[in-house]
């Protein structure tokens, strides 16, 4: 996505209730936001979306399979 879209800000949302492609998530569902530049994203701009919510009237959080392998990779590597 962020070789796609190249500059400016790219919303992380959840994959509960996706958009239709090119559309932004609606706020409940945006985790939160970061900078692109070239189509990188830039260390330390990421922006939590205050009104992201955990569960909604669609349901509880799901996260893109890409995402929640990095997490867990992550929470693995706090363990050890």
């Amino acid at each position: 996505m962020a070789q796609w879209q190249k500059e400016g800000w790219l919303h992380v949302g959840d994959e509960r209730n996706p958009p239709p492609w090119g559309r932004i998530p609606k706020p409940e569902d945006i985790i939160g936001s970061v900078l692109l530049q070239d189509g990188q994203i830039q260390a330390k701009t990421y922006q939590a979306m205050p009104a992201y919510r955990l569960v909604t009237n669609k349901g509880l959080m799901q996260l893109s399979p890409a995402l929640e392998q990095c997490l867990l990779d992550i929470a693995k590597q706090k363990l050890k």
